[in-house]
């Protein structure tokens, strides 16, 4: 069967011609989000990749469909406190998100940080001069800090798209810039005591996180329907389905009651809490069984097997030697 995902006409005028299987989930949410919604602010002036929902009174989800090949479109999401703002996430860098989120905040300072350093994540970050990322994914993110890695992933050898039509111009320029490595519980203060806290959900990988806001109750969780281990981690141990389990749980023991919704790193979004819990039975079964899985899925250059979190629409992806 033919999974290539139906059109949908948003703000943003960008083709994918190798896109990423359709996931019913997901389609239908960013159908009627995309081409139906109230809530689209789109500033082609600004940002002419990216497409802007404001999902709480001062929390914006800023949506960058996807430049490369079987790559699901990304989410960002900007918190802006009393005196600061907090960008968590900067997708592929197409479109100058670090200009887009201090428009969208007013003119405040715009903090950035990462969920985790996977190429999808990290793009914009070139426009800041510090980024933070949990301790575990340092190392990971300094090695993409090279000037050919985001050509090399986005452009063929004329210069252009190599899956998508969309001028160069608007890729992120190379620049260095500082990384700060921050431990599990960190918090950001964005000002009058408005707090956000880094929690981890090591699986994805090492230094995967999830920021919550403890004001609104948002959990912004990144990537967590995977357990990976990269090469040259220096972490294997928290790159599994048993330390995805735990972390998830102890975020959900801790602040599961206050929780309002889940925003994970792509597809649908303001998710209802239990969502966690769903995850967590999952990588449960898996733990158990390891062997009963639902499929075998070829996830970039990982073969991985899958078992369905059903009540989600996704899946935990694992290997063997991931199951922890």
């Amino acid at each position: 069967m033919n999974l290539n995902p139906r059109e949908i006409k948003g703000a943003v005028d960008l083709h994918n011609r190798k896109p990423e299987k359709e996931k019913v989930s997901r389609w239908s949410f960013l159908k009627v989000l995309r081409e139906h919604s109230d809530l689209l602010e789109f500033y082609p002036e600004v940002n002419p990749y990216a497409e802007c929902y404001k999902f709480r009174d001062n929390t914006y989800c800023i949506f960058v469909p996807s430049a490369m090949a079987s790559l699901g479109d990304m989410w960002n999401y900007l918190i802006i406190g009393p005196e600061k703002a907090l960008l968590i996430d900067t997708a592929l860098g197409l479109g100058n998100i670090r200009a887009l989120a201090e428009k969208l905040a007013g003119g405040k300072e715009v903090i950035c940080a990462n969920t985790h350093n996977h190429v999808d994540h990290i793009g914009g970050n070139y426009y800041f001069d510090k980024v933070y990322i949990n301790e575990y994914d340092v190392d990971g993110l300094k090695r993409q800090m090279t000037p050919d890695y985001f050509p090399s992933q986005l452009l063929d050898e004329n210069g252009k798209g190599k899956v998508a039509d969309f001028d160069p111009a608007y890729l992120a320029p190379f620049k260095e810039y500082e990384i700060i490595g921050v431990p599990d519980g960190y918090t950001f203060d964005l000002g009058q005591g408005y707090e956000v806290e880094l929690m981890l959900l090591s699986g994805h990988t090492a230094g995967q996180s999830g920021f919550f806001d403890k004001q609104t109750g948002c959990f912004f969780i990144g990537d967590t329907t995977s357990a990976l281990k990269g090469p040259e981690e220096k972490h294997p141990e928290l790159c599994t389905i048993r330390s995805l389990r735990d972390h998830m749980q102890a975020a959900l023991d801790k602040y599961g009651e206050q929780m309002t919704g889940i925003f994970p790193g792509h597809g649908a979004i303001d998710l209802h809490p239990v969502t966690l819990q769903y995850i967590i039975d999952t990588a449960n079964r898996i733990i158990e069984h390891p062997d009963w899985y639902d499929t075998k899925v070829q996830f970039f250059e990982h073969s991985m097997y899958a078992k369905m979190v059903y009540q989600f629409g996704s899946d935990l992806k694992y290997t063997m030697d991931t199951v922890g």
